[in-house]
């Protein structure tokens, strides 16, 4: 039985990203999605998530209940590494299957 949960991505910054899409900045953005997971994710656990066309690890940081949304959030970072190519940045950036949501 599958279950929807948040999942929140931050992906390592990369600064000399333009994009359309998000033309004020990317320093401080964190990307949400919702998904349905079989099983939930544990915190160290790698899971694949996607964006359009690309496929792409998500590490879980942190998981929590949030009651108001009656479903877990999973705090993600990118496949746990500090690097990401540009091309990545920007398919995740510009898919109209996750939000970017600022942090100020």
């Amino acid at each position: 039985m599958s279950q929807t949960i948040e999942v929140r991505l931050r992906l390592p910054v990369r600064s000399q990203i333009k994009s359309p899409a998000f033309p004020y900045g990317v320093a401080d953005i964190r990307f949400t999605k919702k998904a349905d997971v079989e099983t939930l994710p544990k915190v160290g656990e790698t899971f694949t998530m996607s964006a359009g066309s690309l496929a792409f690890p998500c590490k879980v940081i942190q998981r929590t209940w949030d009651e108001h949304a009656n479903m877990f959030i999973v705090a993600c970072e990118y496949g746990g590494t500090a690097r990401i190519s540009q091309h990545d940045y920007l398919t995740i950036l510009e898919a109209t299957d996750w939000t970017p949501r600022p942090l100020l």
